[in-house]
């Protein structure tokens, strides 16, 4: 059977009319990043070119000397700072015992290693409670590793001739 009427063309889902769409979006899209991408990518390669063309000129002597010069200075200046850092300052640990002492306390020699820390006090006190009280300064001092008393004796007029070893942080030295 053959129909004369004509039938109007079924019409398409909306879902297939936006998925033909973004589709022709997407492919326009991709179109033109393409010729975007090879523009940046000749720029770049010119750029590149312009480069290493100023890299392969040769260097004047005038030029290698003075290169010559400042790396010498920089490695001057390198190993001046890593000494630098790696020195102590001995002078730090007077500040800090001067703030620990006790005043009823004299020390009559004081021996220190700051590379190790270490400082060996000779002193003498009035009695044994001003020695404790000075002990109990000093064990209350978070600088203060450790503390040994080495000696104890009773001195001239009834007073207490004492040795400390003191064990100090580094960072008062810093």
């Amino acid at each position: 059977m053959i129909e004369i009427i004509p039938k109007p063309a079924a019409k398409l889902p909306l879902w297939q009319n936006i998925l033909f769409y973004i589709s022709i979006a997407v492919l326009l899209a991709v179109f033109l990043s393409y010729f975007i991408f090879d523009h940046f990518l000749k720029t770049s390669f010119q750029t590149l070119e312009n480069l290493e063309e100023t890299l392969a000129r040769e260097k004047t002597p005038a030029e290698i000397a003075l290169e010559e010069e400042t790396f010498g200075y920089q490695k001057k200046i390198r190993d001046f700072s890593s000494l630098i850092k790696s020195h102590l300052f001995a002078s730090n640990f007077f500040a800090f015992f001067e703030k620990v002492s006790h005043p009823k306390v004299w020390f009559s020699q004081i021996s220190l290693n700051p590379g190790e820390g270490r400082v060996a006090l000779l002193g003498q006190a009035e009695n044994f409670s001003v020695l404790g009280q000075q002990i109990l300064i000093l064990k209350q001092e978070p600088l203060i590793k450790n503390l040994d008393l080495v000696s104890l004796s009773i001195g001239k007029r009834g007073r207490v001739d004492f040795t400390l070893n003191l064990f100090l942080d580094p960072k008062i030295f810093q």
